[in-house]
Order: structure tokens, then sequence, then C-alpha cells
């Protein structure tokens, strides 16, 4: 049933945007790639033109239409052609599509700030949606073996490379938010003070990246801690009880994907595009950072079985009844 569910999820949505992909190919207003408005390198499709783009979503999408509804409704239709195609589409929409602006846009708001969400970055998290969708659909599609895999040694590693690898980046915005220019020249330190005010950031806001990455490195934690998968007992209500997968699953996910297209930018700009190393250099722990937490977090759902199962194993010892 959960498979269906997906399956007719994916092909609401395909159907959806690829009516959208049609009707800008048909000169309709809205198009919401080649935006003049993202910085140099910031988009691959920058200068992307809606007779060049918007024949290839709507015809993809048409195929996405077509495989979800062979699965849903032709029992003899491959599964390895619809796990395939959920991959392909999966990985496009998530990691080709988005661009840097929709992590920045995630920070901002969390902070009070949304000044700069437009149509562009509204329909980045609508590529998003899709992506999460067709890839749900293509681990549908997958015939066991993923279980067996150590997960719980794999999750506890890529945990601790996710914690350490924001940590950086962190750092050096704590130390320009205070004016300190490590780094950077002084001058670009306040140019961007001068930014923040002009915005209206208070000081709080200011330091929100930051602390955003220390709040995430602590929250990331608790994918391989028994704290992330049963609430301690302190919390008032929900003390001893099981922590909701999707509490931690989804919201580490979204990150996943926008730290992940953010890393792959700042590879791309700092080897090919000659970006400043001095300001883009810790960009580089991006790429990591968002891939182990993407193993962290299939980690994570592949070891909470015996967890939500039995939560009181985790909150006091059991005793051994065997003789």
């Amino acid at each position: 049933m959960k498979r269906r569910l997906i399956l007719y999820g994916a092909l609401i949505w395909s159907a959806v945007y690829g009516a959208l992909g049609f009707f800008w190919w048909s000169g309709g207003a809205g198009f919401p790639f080649g935006d003049p408005g993202a910085s140099v390198g910031m988009s691959l499709f920058q200068g992307a033109t809606a007779g060049a783009m918007a024949p290839v979503i709507a015809f993809a999408c048409t195929a996405g239409v077509l495989v979800a509804a062979a699965a849903l409704w032709w029992p003899r239709f491959p599964s390895p052609a619809v796990a395939a195609y959920g991959w392909v589409a999966g990985a496009a929409l998530l990691f080709v599509l988005p661009d840097v602006r929709l992590l920045q846009n995630m920070a901002y708001a969390l902070g009070g700030y949304v000044g700069l969400v437009d149509w562009p970055v509204l329909n980045q998290l609508v590529c998003v949606v899709g992506g999460a969708l067709w890839v749900g659909v293509a681990l549908g599609s997958v015939r066991g073996g993923a279980a067996a895999w150590p997960w719980r040694r794999i999750g506890r590693w890529a945990t601790a490379v996710a914690v350490l690898a924001p940590l950086p980046y962190g750092l050096q915005r704590a130390a320009w938010s205070a004016g300190i220019p490590l780094g950077v020249d002084q001058a670009f330190v306040d140019t961007l003070l001068a930014d923040y005010a002009a915005k209206g950031l208070s000081v709080l806001q200011s330091y929100l990246l930051p602390l955003l990455c220390l709040g995430g490195a602590l929250l990331t934690l608790g994918l391989a801690q028994r704290w992330g998968r049963v609430f301690p007992r302190w919390v008032p209500v929900l003390g001893g009880r099981a922590v909701p997968e999707a509490t931690a699953v989804v919201p580490a996910s979204l990150v996943t994907v926008a730290v992940t297209v953010t890393g792959l930018t700042s590879w791309r700009g700092l080897l090919s595009e000659g970006m400043d190393w001095s300001v883009g250099g810790v960009g580089l722990f991006f790429l990591p950072w968002g891939l182990s937490l993407g193993v962290a977090t299939v980690a994570y759902h592949y070891t909470r079985g015996h967890v939500t199962a039995t939560p009181s194993a985790l909150i006091r010892p059991q005793p051994d009844l065997r003789p």
C-alpha cells in the first residue's frame, strides 16, 4: 500500500510539472530557470531559456507519468525499468535542478528572514518534492539486500563526518559576524556586515549561519545516539517514547539535498570558475558534509526496526532469561 501511494504521488507530481513544462514551452510566463537574479556560478542553468529547456521537462515528466501508470496498473511491467527511471529522475530533481539558493533560503528562513524567497527558489523546493517521490519509487522497486549491510557501523562513521564537516564554515562565519577577517581582508568583512545591516538583520540574525552549523551538528549526533531514537526521560510528556522516524529523516534528507547541491557548486566554482579560495575554500567541506549526512540518515532508517519495536530496551537493561 505504501509503495502504491508513493507511485500515485510521483504520477500526480509528474503530470502537474509536465503540464507546466508544456505551458512554458508554449510561451507561458513563469519559467523558473535561467534566473538573472542568480549570482554567477550559482546555478547550472544560468541563461537557460524556456524554448530549450521546457521541452525536456515536458517529455521527461510525460515519461514519468507513463512509468508510474505502468507500475500501478500493469503487473508485468519490469521493476528494474521503474527503478532506473526513479533513480535518474530523482538524481536530476534533487541534485541537478536546485542550486545554492535552496540552502541559503532555508538558513535565513529559520532566522525569520524570507526576503530572498521568490518563485525560482520555491520551484527548487517543488523539484525536491518530486525527486523525493521518485527516489521513493526506486527504493520500493528494489528487492532486499539493503538491510543486510552493516548500517549501524556505517552510520556511526558517517555521523561523525557529518558532525565535523560543517564546523570550519561555522567558525569562519562566526568570525566574520564578529568583525574578524578570518581568511579574508577587513574590507570584505565590512562589506558583509554592511549588507546585513541593509537587509535589516539583527545582531543575532547575523550569527544565524554559524549557530545553525553548531545546532545542526548537535542534532546530527542523534542519528547515531540513543536519544535520537527514544526521547530522554527528562523530556516532558514525550520522555521514554520512540522518536517518530519522520521527525529525523525528513529534515535530515532535505538538508542533505541542499548541502550536497551547495557542495557540488563550491567544488565547481573553486576548481573551474576561479572562485576566491579565501572566501569559498571552506565550501569544499559541504560535499562530504552532505554525502555523509545522507548516509547517516539512511543508516538511521535501517537501524530503527528493533529500536521502535522495543523502545524500553534502550532505557533500562532487560534481564537475560536464557538458561
